[in-house]
């Protein structure tokens, strides 16, 4: 006999207050009116934000039973039909059983983990077992029951164990080290409260609209208007949860952590350590609250933290890097555009080739809202930098949006005036349906020569914008890999408690093309060691749909497009026959051979010889490249890994010798230049 698992004795039970049900109200007005989409059907809203936040709480189907999923899915089907039949309600949320669910959620976490301690604490797992894991969840089914879930359980707790056993620890250490963790995770489920479990609903149901639209609470608000004002003391970086690990989001440009060159999107923070002295133990801070994890990085301007890191896109989750981090306030010149001249030569033809890197679209507000005629920002910065170009004689400039996941719209339109001159950037769509383009009447060319921009999936945004009008206007090729695709704008209201982030419009190119979820395509693709299709807006769930709208009439650069194909024979070309380019090739085939990996052994002896195959891989991967290059190569995996931590770039400077695909950009800009062998001029000229 299966028993109800609903029979479970609570240890947490929220139930909603007044205050957040009136809170709920105001929300699901705000949004359903003011949305982009606001005459978005909300006929099957709950089932809908049931799938995500079913997504979210439990996606690999290892805490919910599958009676629990389909009553629930049951209970919102049926309060959606009920609400069908309603002319006006103030609020189609069945908050209840949203309620109902979440605590469900935090209570099956408690019992799992205190079953899971258990375990741990018998320390009699047996890693000589031909035991596996699933890690592949997309394709399986809920479990009928819980003694079916409490097998996945212990496996999660072996595997614990037998990771942090990988990562250079002895049995009873890993053991201790696990336990510990669980208890940490234990004692914060304990404190959740009705703003996490409101903020966990309310957030999912702005999900529904897009993931761009999200409730903050009053804490959250406060944490959110630090970061975009770049005052808060400490490193830099936004972080999420996922899978109890905290984990990089994105890290600001010029910020203490992007400074380091080692602070990776995805990156997992697993241990957090205070440098002083003396020096205290680290923290192990997987299964906490992403606010107290926030607060133990933050700290006094010129202190340094140790973070140690699971690195993103790793096979195994035993594999670590340090990164000790000076935490400073980050400053609007620490983000300045920064810049570079090389030369190419071949068949004695010398070509100078500027490179500006831009990683954001910022402005100093302030000064410019005071008239301050000294303000700084991204257009002037890069305009100063072309001036110093031209008198430099310098040839063709590359633009490097690499990572920039954009800013301010109007430096976005300012720069994008500074090689095209005045005329439309972009057109913005509002909820209404009414469409205005978006441009710099007075905007005067400073650069007449060839350009190019880079791009990878990171560029979103004000970077698709710039990326996008250069395309259109056929004024320069675009380098790299598919954009993010962020076509749309938000704006930020304040409710009676917190704010709300509300995408209000999106924006087209002059061409009429949405860059929503599709983002810009390159002309010349560049090699990844990754999929790119991983992470990006068409990815996401409930991501606004690609469309198109009227171009506007805009006067395009003469550009012999006929010679793209012919470049991209010689880049392709270059790829196969140049080591650098190889190699991230050999990176990438790899990927695609483990990155669908649907099981985990549990069995230490197999585990450790695939740690063993995967050094041996980098190592003889890593010679193979040097080798061609006529490099010492290394004599063993502990000494590349020496090598590269000593190594480590930093992002003060441009370095094209070790930026592969940057220097392979500057090739491509050369080819271009060379086959055209004309100066762009604009037919309005």
């Amino acid at each position: 006999m299966i028993l109800c698992s609903f029979a479970v004795e609570s240890k947490i039970n929220i139930q909603i207050s007044e205050e957040k049900e009136l809170l709920s109200q105001e929300i699901y007005e705000k949004i359903t009116n003011e949305h982009f989409f606001k005459d978005k059907s909300v006929a099957n809203i709950n089932s809908e934000i049931f799938r995500l936040l079913l997504k979210q709480l439990d996606s690999q189907k290892i805490y919910f039973t599958k009676y629990e999923v389909d009553s629930f899915q049951k209970k919102f089907r049926a309060f959606d039909s009920s609400m069908a039949s309603k002319t006006r309600v103030t609020n189609n949320i069945n908050l209840a059983s949203f309620y109902e669910l979440v605590n469900l959620y935090f209570n099956r976490l408690a019992e799992t983990t205190n079953y899971q301690i258990r375990e741990v604490k018998k320390n009699r797992f047996d890693f000589e077992e031909d035991e596996s894991l699933q890690i592949d969840y997309e394709d399986a089914e809920w479990q009928k029951n819980k003694f079916l879930l409490r097998q996945t359980w212990k496996k999660l707790a072996k595997n614990d164990v037998l990771t942090s056993m990988l990562a250079e620890k002895d049995s009873s250490e890993a053991v201790e080290a696990i336990k510990k963790r669980y208890q940490n995770r234990l004692r914060r489920i304990m404190q959740r409260n009705e703003e996490d479990v409101f903020s966990i609903v309310m957030n999912n149901m702005t999900s529904f609209f897009d993931p761009h639209s999200s409730y903050f609470s009053p804490k959250s608000a406060e944490d959110f208007e630090m970061t975009m004002s770049l005052k808060l003391e400490g490193i830099g970086a936004l972080l999420t949860t996922e899978d109890d690990y905290p984990v990089i989001v994105s890290v600001v440009p010029g910020g203490p952590a992007e400074k380091t060159g080692k602070i990776n999107p995805d990156d997992k923070i697993v241990k957090i350590t205070q440098v002083e002295t003396p020096r205290p133990e680290p923290v192990d801070v997987v299964g906490w609250r992403i606010d107290e994890v926030v607060q133990l990085i933050r700290g006094e301007s010129g202190t340094q933290v140790e973070l140690e890191i699971i690195p993103a896109k790793t096979e195994d989750f035993s594999d670590r890097k340090f990164v000790t981090i000076t935490r400073e306030e980050v400053k609007l010149e620490e983000q300045a555009a920064k810049s570079s001249i090389i030369e190419l030569e071949q068949n004695s033809q010398m070509i100078k080739i500027g490179i500006i890197d831009l990683p954001a679209f910022y402005i100093d507000f302030n000064a410019w809202r005071n008239r301050d005629p000294n303000y700084r920002s991204s257009s002037k910065d890069v305009q100063k930098i072309l001036e110093d170009f031209n008198s430099q004689n310098v040839d063709g400039v590359i633009i490097d949006l690499r990572s920039n996941s954009g800013g301010s719209l109007y430096e976005a339109n300012k720069l994008t005036g500074l090689f095209i001159a005045s005329g439309a950037t972009l057109q913005v769509k509002e909820s209404n349906g009414s469409v205005r383009p978006w441009g710099d009447a007075r905007a005067k060319q400073a650069w007449i020569k060839p350009m190019a921009v880079m791009v990878n999936r990171y560029s979103a945004s004000a970077s698709e914008i710039f990326a996008g009008a250069i395309q259109d206007y056929q004024r320069g090729i675009i380098i790299g890999q598919r954009t993010f695709g962020k076509g749309t704008v938000q704006k930020l209201d304040n409710l009676s408690s917190g704010q709300l982030k509300v995408t209000e419009s999106k924006f087209y190119r002059v061409s009429g093309s949405g860059m929503q979820n599709k983002g810009i395509e390159p002309d010349i693709v560049l090699p990844s060691s990754w999929d790119i299709e991983e992470i990006g807006e068409s990815s996401l769930d409930s991501a606004l749909p690609w469309d198109q709208i009227k171009p506007v009439r805009f006067k395009r650069f003469k550009m012999n497009k006929d010679l793209i194909s012919d470049i991209k024979n010689l880049h392709i070309d270059r790829v196969n026959k140049n080591p650098n380019l190889k190699y991230i090739l050999d990176i990438r085939e790899r990927y695609d051979a483990q990155k669908n990996k649907k099981t985990l052994s549990l069995n230490f002896k197999k585990r450790e010889q695939e740690k063993y195959e995967r050094q041996d891989w980098s190592l003889n991967t890593e010679n193979k490249r040097r080798s061609s290059l006529d490099l010492e190569i290394f004599n063993s995996y502990q000494e590349l890994k020496d090598f590269n931590e000593n190594n480590e770039d930093t992002k003060k400077d441009i370095d094209i010798e070790k930026d592969y695909l940057l220097k392979e950009g500057a090739q491509i800009l050369y080819d271009y230049m060379l086959l055209s062998k004309n100066i762009l001029i604009s037919k309005a000229a």
